[in-house]
This record gives structure tokens, C-alpha cells and sequence, in this order.
């Protein structure tokens, strides 16, 4: 089997970082000089994977202009005789094949949406990865969680993984907590309980919607039924149904867990990447 593709989501309003969102699209917002989502692709690239499928906006093209080459850029650069920056940004379009589905204002609202809207682009796929685009698990020696995703998946011979991380009993409400069961030297995913009450997870293990699926997945998307309170089709619903009749493994991660989908999220991923580069770890040091 070989995994070739990973889908990126990033099509949502980013209402938890407004009024900063209102403009800048929230993948796009700086983890130090390069934009969050850069670090979910920079770990796609070293697991392999030679396609990414961005779902994004109708609205906001960023991420597209970022991942695209930038000619007007070089021969600012070559003029100046400053052609040597450009080798800060020439490799990004050519890490990988990118490809860009716009998710439109008619389009089902959900976190299932952009996988429903790639169908064409992964049907015909062994496997792939999926992520958000707003969060990464962060290997500061260099490694890729990606590959030990796709490494777990292999290895256990399920049809999808999911990926949660450990949480104390007072963070788990917050979550979708994984129901497991235990086999071959693996955890299974059984359900996933939304948010549960103080007392009530089944487990310690929080979703954290990094998932491996095969095509299979889309004949239970285009057949589950959205939320009954949001009206929207959620990819944990998926996931979930998905292993109430076929192998779910849980993959935890050995790296750390960095979510920078909200304020003070995006200010501890930028400490915790800084903190790992000697010259800004000296300098948060000494301020």
C-alpha cells in the first residue's frame, strides 16, 4: 500500500481568532516566519507524500498564492541583487503537487464537508491522510508524525486511524474521547463520546481529527445524516460510524500537540517552536 496524498481542510471562518481573521485567513497566521499550515505540510512532505488536496474558501485564496510560484517576487529579487532571499520561498512550490477544491457558501457546513468535496481527487487512493489546517503535532528533532501515522496504519492492518492525544479528567470535556478496546498490541477505536461530563470519559484519550481513511469513507459520508442540533456533517460522526463495523486504530503521537486555533493556542505554538531554535530560546530567556 502507499500512501500518496493528504487533504488539508481549510475553509472555515476562524471565528475563535477575530477580528484578526476578518483578513487573514487562520492557516495563514505566523508559527515565527512561516504560516501555521506550513508545518502540517512540512510533515506531509517528509512522510512522503507527494499530493496535497487544500480545501479552502471560495473567498480566500492565501494559502493558494503562498504554495504557487512567485515570478513577480523573483524579479523584484533579481533586480535588487538580493536573489539569494528567494531561496527562502522557491522550494515551497515545489515540495509536492498541490491542488485547490473551493468549498462555496452553498456548500453543507461541516468538518466532513471538504472530505465529501475531495471524493474525486482521493476516491482511487490506497489510503490518505487527512488534517486540519489550523494544528500540528510538532517534532522538534526534525521527525514526521505523518509517517508514524501511516507507520501505525500499516501495521495494524485497520481500515482508518484516528489520532488522539492524552488529557488530565478536567480538560476532557472539551473533547470527543475515544471509547477503546485493546488487540495485537493495539488500541481500537469503539465511539467516540462528545464532550462528556466530569467523570464520564471512557478513556483519556482525546480526538484531536488527524485521521488515515481509504475510499471506503465516502460511502459513509455520502450516507450519514448531518447533526440534528447544527444542522452540519462532522467528520467525528464519520469516524465513529466507521468503526462500528470495520477496525479503527489509534495512533498517539510521539511529538506534542500544538493547536493554534485560538489565541492563547497560537501564542504557546509560537513558544514552543521558538523555544527550540537556540538563538530565540535565549532570547525569550533573557526577556
Amino acid at each position: 500500500m502507499k500512501i500518496r496524498k493528504a487533504l488539508i481542510t481549510s475553509a472555515g471562518f476562524g471565528t475563535r481568532l477575530l477580528p484578526i481573521t476578518k483578513t487573514i485567513q487562520k492557516e495563514m497566521l505566523p508559527i515565527l516566519n512561516r504560516p501555521l499550515v506550513d508545518y502540517v505540510v512540512e510533515d506531509c512532505v517528509k512522510a512522503g507524500i507527494e499530493e496535497i488536496v487544500f480545501v479552502i474558501s471560495e473567498h480566500n485564496t492565501q494559502i493558494k498564492h503562498f504554495y504557487q510560484e512567485n515570478k513577480r517576487l523573483y524579479s523584484y529579487l533579481e533586480k535588487m541583487k538580493k536573489l539569494d532571499l528567494y531561496r527562502e520561498v522557491e522550494h515551497l512550490h515545489q515540495q509536492a503537487r498541490f491542488t485547490f477544491i473551493a468549498q462555496s457558501d452553498k456548500d453543507q457546513y461541516g468538518t466532513a464537508t471538504p472530505l465529501k468535496l475531495a471524493e474525486d481527487q482521493l476516491l482511487h487512493e490506497d489510503a490518505f491522510l487527512v488534517f486540519m489546517g489550523d494544528d500540528f503535532i510538532y517534532n522538534a528533532d526534525g521527525s514526521s508524525e505523518a509517517a508514524r501515522m501511516i507507520a501505525t496504519f500499516e501495521n495494524s492492518g485497520a481500515e482508518a486511524l484516528a489520532t488522539c492525544i492524552e488529557r488530565s479528567e478536567d480538560e476532557l470535556h472539551r473533547y470527543g474521547v475515544a471509547e477503546i478496546s485493546h488487540q495485537n498490541g493495539h488500541a481500537y477505536l469503539k465511539s467516540l463520546v462528545e464532550k462528556p461530563n466530569p467523570g464520564t470519559a471512557p478513556s483519556s484519550l482525546a480526538n484531536i481529527s488527524k485521521y488515515v481513511f481509504t475510499p471506503m469513507v465516502f460511502d459513509t459520508i455520502n450516507s450519514q445524516p448531518v447533526d440534528r442540533k447544527s444542522g452540519e456533517l462532522y467528520i467525528t460522526d464519520t469516524i465513529s460510524l466507521i468503526a462500528q463495523n470495520h477496525p479503527v486504530v489509534i495512533h498517539t503521537p510521539t511529538g506534542q500537540y500544538l493547536d493554534g486555533g485560538n489565541t492563547a493556542g497560537w501564542l504557546h505554538a509560537n513558544l514552543v517552536v521558538a523555544q527550540a531554535d537556540p538563538s530565540l530560546r535565549q532570547m525569550i530567556v533573557n526577556n
